[in-house]
Protein backbone atom coordinates (compact mmCIF):
# COMPACT_ATOMS: atom_id res chain seq x y z
CA UNK A 1 0.00 0.00 0.00
CA UNK A 2 1.39 3.39 -0.99
CA UNK A 3 1.55 6.42 1.27
CA UNK A 4 -1.30 8.04 -0.64
CA UNK A 5 -3.45 4.94 -0.23
CA UNK A 6 -2.81 4.95 3.52
CA UNK A 7 -3.70 8.64 3.63
CA UNK A 8 -6.98 8.03 1.85
CA UNK A 9 -7.75 5.14 4.19
CA UNK A 10 -7.08 7.32 7.24
CA UNK A 11 -9.16 10.10 5.79
CA UNK A 12 -12.07 7.74 5.15
CA UNK A 13 -11.90 6.51 8.75
CA UNK A 14 -12.26 10.02 10.14
CA UNK A 15 -14.48 11.32 7.35
CA UNK A 16 -17.69 11.46 9.37
CA UNK A 17 -15.92 13.09 12.28
CA UNK A 18 -14.40 15.69 10.01
CA UNK A 19 -17.75 16.28 8.34
CA UNK A 20 -19.32 16.79 11.75
CA UNK A 21 -16.66 19.29 12.74
CA UNK A 22 -17.08 21.04 9.38
CA UNK A 23 -20.82 21.36 9.91
CA UNK A 24 -20.33 22.70 13.44
CA UNK A 25 -17.71 25.19 12.22
CA UNK A 26 -19.95 26.27 9.34
CA UNK A 27 -22.91 26.79 11.66
CA UNK A 28 -20.81 28.76 14.15
CA UNK A 29 -19.31 30.92 11.42
CA UNK A 30 -22.76 31.56 9.97
CA UNK A 31 -24.18 32.62 13.32
CA UNK A 32 -21.22 34.80 14.19
CA UNK A 33 -21.31 36.55 10.82
CA UNK A 34 -25.00 37.36 11.18
CA UNK A 35 -24.23 39.30 14.36
CA UNK A 36 -21.57 41.44 12.70
CA UNK A 37 -22.56 44.95 11.58
CA UNK A 38 -23.57 45.19 7.94
CA UNK A 39 -21.30 47.15 5.65
CA UNK A 40 -22.68 48.83 2.52
CA UNK A 41 -20.78 50.17 -0.47
CA UNK A 42 -21.85 52.93 -2.85
CA UNK A 43 -19.93 54.14 -5.92
CA UNK A 44 -19.87 57.35 -7.93
CA UNK A 45 -18.23 57.58 -11.36
CA UNK A 46 -16.22 60.42 -12.87
CA UNK A 47 -14.88 60.80 -16.40
CA UNK A 48 -11.58 62.47 -17.19
CA UNK A 49 -12.20 63.75 -20.72
CA UNK A 50 -9.74 64.19 -23.54
CA UNK A 51 -7.64 67.38 -23.57
CA UNK A 52 -9.40 70.52 -24.72
CA UNK A 53 -8.03 73.97 -25.44
CA UNK A 54 -8.95 76.45 -22.73
CA UNK A 55 -7.62 79.53 -24.47
CA UNK A 56 -7.14 80.95 -27.91
CA UNK A 57 -3.89 82.86 -27.38
CA UNK A 58 -0.36 81.63 -27.05
CA UNK A 59 0.00 83.06 -23.54
CA UNK A 60 -3.12 81.39 -22.16
CA UNK A 61 -2.29 78.35 -20.01
CA UNK A 62 -3.26 74.99 -21.42
CA UNK A 63 -4.51 72.45 -18.91
CA UNK A 64 -4.17 68.77 -19.68
CA UNK A 65 -5.81 66.01 -17.67
CA UNK A 66 -3.51 64.60 -15.05
CA UNK A 67 -2.35 61.02 -15.08
CA UNK A 68 -4.68 58.52 -13.48
CA UNK A 69 -2.20 57.94 -10.65
CA UNK A 70 -2.17 61.67 -9.87
CA UNK A 71 -5.95 61.75 -9.53
CA UNK A 72 -5.87 58.67 -7.29
CA UNK A 73 -3.31 60.26 -4.99
CA UNK A 74 -5.14 63.60 -4.98
CA UNK A 75 -8.32 61.80 -3.90
CA UNK A 76 -6.57 60.99 -0.59
CA UNK A 77 -4.89 64.37 -0.28
CA UNK A 78 -5.53 66.75 2.60
CA UNK A 79 -7.38 69.31 0.44
CA UNK A 80 -9.95 66.74 -0.68
CA UNK A 81 -10.31 65.01 2.68
CA UNK A 82 -10.75 68.34 4.47
CA UNK A 83 -13.92 68.92 2.46
CA UNK A 84 -15.08 65.45 3.42
CA UNK A 85 -14.41 66.10 7.11
CA UNK A 86 -16.32 69.38 6.99
CA UNK A 87 -19.34 67.61 5.52
CA UNK A 88 -19.06 64.48 7.70
CA UNK A 89 -17.23 65.43 10.90
CA UNK A 90 -15.89 62.46 12.81
CA UNK A 91 -16.89 59.91 10.18
CA UNK A 92 -13.55 59.42 8.44
CA UNK A 93 -10.82 57.67 10.46
CA UNK A 94 -7.62 59.55 11.22
CA UNK A 95 -5.28 56.79 10.04
CA UNK A 96 -4.48 56.98 6.32
CA UNK A 97 -4.63 53.20 5.93
CA UNK A 98 -8.13 53.06 7.39
CA UNK A 99 -9.24 55.95 5.18
CA UNK A 100 -8.18 53.94 2.14
CA UNK A 101 -10.23 51.03 3.44
CA UNK A 102 -13.32 53.19 3.82
CA UNK A 103 -12.82 55.20 0.62
CA UNK A 104 -11.54 53.41 -2.45
CA UNK A 105 -10.82 54.74 -5.92
CA UNK A 106 -9.93 52.82 -9.05
CA UNK A 107 -9.41 53.92 -12.63
CA UNK A 108 -10.64 52.31 -15.83
CA UNK A 109 -8.82 53.17 -19.03
CA UNK A 110 -11.23 53.49 -21.95
CA UNK A 111 -10.30 51.63 -25.13
CA UNK A 112 -9.29 53.74 -28.11
CA UNK A 113 -9.05 57.09 -26.32
CA UNK A 114 -7.15 58.90 -23.60
CA UNK A 115 -10.21 59.23 -21.37
CA UNK A 116 -10.30 57.57 -17.96
CA UNK A 117 -13.25 56.57 -15.80
CA UNK A 118 -12.76 56.85 -12.05
CA UNK A 119 -14.91 54.79 -9.69
CA UNK A 120 -15.06 56.29 -6.20
CA UNK A 121 -16.50 53.86 -3.65
CA UNK A 122 -17.39 54.55 -0.03
CA UNK A 123 -18.19 51.97 2.64
CA UNK A 124 -20.29 52.54 5.72
CA UNK A 125 -22.70 50.75 8.02
CA UNK A 126 -25.43 53.19 6.94
CA UNK A 127 -26.39 52.73 3.26
CA UNK A 128 -27.58 56.34 2.85
CA UNK A 129 -24.40 57.70 4.36
CA UNK A 130 -22.32 55.45 2.10
CA UNK A 131 -23.99 57.02 -0.95
CA UNK A 132 -23.58 60.53 0.48
CA UNK A 133 -19.88 59.88 1.18
CA UNK A 134 -19.25 58.68 -2.38
CA UNK A 135 -21.04 61.65 -3.94
CA UNK A 136 -19.31 64.15 -1.65
CA UNK A 137 -15.94 62.57 -2.40
CA UNK A 138 -16.52 62.87 -6.14
CA UNK A 139 -17.56 66.51 -5.78
CA UNK A 140 -14.54 67.25 -3.57
CA UNK A 141 -12.18 65.79 -6.16
CA UNK A 142 -13.80 67.88 -8.89
CA UNK A 143 -13.53 71.01 -6.73
CA UNK A 144 -9.85 70.29 -6.11
CA UNK A 145 -9.20 70.03 -9.85
CA UNK A 146 -11.09 73.25 -10.58
CA UNK A 147 -9.06 75.04 -7.91
CA UNK A 148 -5.89 73.72 -9.52
CA UNK A 149 -6.94 75.08 -12.92
CA UNK A 150 -7.90 78.47 -11.47
CA UNK A 151 -4.55 78.64 -9.75
CA UNK A 152 -2.84 78.13 -13.11
CA UNK A 153 -4.89 80.99 -14.60
CA UNK A 154 -4.12 83.14 -11.56
CA UNK A 155 -0.40 82.68 -12.09
CA UNK A 156 -0.85 83.52 -15.78
CA UNK A 157 -2.74 86.70 -14.81
CA UNK A 158 0.05 87.77 -12.45
CA UNK A 159 2.61 87.15 -15.18
CA UNK A 160 0.66 89.27 -17.68
CA UNK A 161 0.20 92.06 -15.11
CA UNK A 162 3.95 92.10 -14.50
CA UNK A 163 4.59 92.32 -18.24
CA UNK A 164 2.12 95.21 -18.55
CA UNK A 165 3.89 97.08 -15.75
CA UNK A 166 7.20 96.52 -17.51
CA UNK A 167 5.74 97.91 -20.74
CA UNK A 168 4.44 100.96 -18.84
CA UNK A 169 7.94 101.59 -17.51
CA UNK A 170 9.37 101.33 -21.02
CA UNK A 171 6.66 103.70 -22.32
CA UNK A 172 7.56 106.27 -19.69
CA UNK A 173 11.20 106.10 -20.72
CA UNK A 174 10.70 105.90 -24.50
CA UNK A 175 11.26 109.09 -26.49
CA UNK A 176 10.98 107.72 -30.01
CA UNK A 177 7.46 107.78 -31.43
CA UNK A 178 8.01 104.50 -33.26
CA UNK A 179 9.07 102.77 -30.06
CA UNK A 180 6.09 104.27 -28.24
CA UNK A 181 3.70 102.98 -30.91
CA UNK A 182 5.19 99.50 -30.71
CA UNK A 183 4.98 99.50 -26.94
CA UNK A 184 1.38 100.72 -26.99
CA UNK A 185 0.44 97.98 -29.41
CA UNK A 186 2.21 95.43 -27.24
CA UNK A 187 0.39 96.76 -24.18
CA UNK A 188 -2.97 96.54 -25.92
CA UNK A 189 -2.26 92.90 -26.86
CA UNK A 190 -1.25 92.07 -23.31
CA UNK A 191 -4.41 93.68 -21.96
CA UNK A 192 -6.51 91.61 -24.35
CA UNK A 193 -4.76 88.43 -23.21
CA UNK A 194 -5.17 89.46 -19.57
CA UNK A 195 -8.90 89.93 -20.11
CA UNK A 196 -9.17 86.48 -21.71
CA UNK A 197 -7.22 84.81 -18.91
CA UNK A 198 -9.30 86.52 -16.22
CA UNK A 199 -12.49 85.45 -17.97
CA UNK A 200 -11.24 81.87 -18.18
CA UNK A 201 -10.21 82.00 -14.52
CA UNK A 202 -13.72 82.98 -13.47
CA UNK A 203 -15.44 80.36 -15.64
CA UNK A 204 -12.89 77.53 -15.60
CA UNK A 205 -14.13 74.01 -15.07
CA UNK A 206 -12.09 70.86 -14.66
CA UNK A 207 -11.72 67.92 -16.98
CA UNK A 208 -13.55 65.66 -14.52
CA UNK A 209 -17.25 65.30 -15.26
CA UNK A 210 -19.84 63.32 -13.36
CA UNK A 211 -20.92 60.13 -15.10
CA UNK A 212 -23.14 58.66 -12.42
CA UNK A 213 -24.01 59.58 -8.88
CA UNK A 214 -23.83 56.99 -6.15
CA UNK A 215 -27.17 55.38 -5.33
CA UNK A 216 -28.23 54.05 -1.96
CA UNK A 217 -27.24 50.35 -1.88
CA UNK A 218 -29.89 47.80 -0.98
CA UNK A 219 -27.61 44.86 -0.17
CA UNK A 220 -24.64 44.71 2.15
CA UNK A 221 -21.25 43.61 0.86
CA UNK A 222 -20.33 42.27 4.29
CA UNK A 223 -20.97 40.04 6.13
CA UNK A 224 -21.76 37.16 3.79
CA UNK A 225 -22.94 34.38 6.09
CA UNK A 226 -23.17 31.64 3.46
CA UNK A 227 -19.74 32.40 2.04
CA UNK A 228 -18.24 32.56 5.53
CA UNK A 229 -19.84 29.23 6.46
CA UNK A 230 -18.53 27.58 3.29
CA UNK A 231 -15.00 28.85 3.91
CA UNK A 232 -15.12 27.59 7.51
CA UNK A 233 -16.29 24.12 6.44
CA UNK A 234 -13.69 23.80 3.68
CA UNK A 235 -10.96 25.01 6.05
CA UNK A 236 -11.84 22.33 8.61
CA UNK A 237 -11.77 19.57 5.98
CA UNK A 238 -8.48 20.85 4.56
CA UNK A 239 -6.93 21.16 8.02
CA UNK A 240 -8.03 17.62 8.89
CA UNK A 241 -6.53 16.27 5.67
CA UNK A 242 -3.23 18.05 6.40
CA UNK A 243 -3.08 16.78 9.98
CA UNK A 244 -3.78 13.21 8.84
CA UNK A 245 -1.06 13.50 6.22
CA UNK A 246 1.43 14.71 8.85
CA UNK A 247 0.44 11.92 11.24
CA UNK A 248 0.82 9.23 8.57
CA UNK A 249 4.17 10.67 7.52
CA UNK A 250 5.45 10.64 11.12
CA UNK A 251 4.12 7.16 11.80
CA UNK A 252 5.64 5.87 8.55
CA UNK A 253 9.06 7.36 9.35
CA UNK A 254 9.10 5.90 12.87
CA UNK A 255 7.71 2.54 11.80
Amino acid sequence: MTDFDRLLLSFSRYLWGLLGLAVVAAAAAYLLSTFQPRVYEASARLLSAQPVELGSTTSSPQFRPLAAAAYREAAYGTLVLEQMNRRFPGILPKEAAKVREKLRIRSIETVGSSSTVFVLSARDTDPRRAAALANTWAEALRSWEEALIRDNFKRASISLENRIRWVDIQLAQATNRTDQAVLRELRAGLERELGIVRSLENSATGQLSLLAQAEVPTEAIWPRPLLTAAIAAISILLLGFILLAIRDRLSGSTG
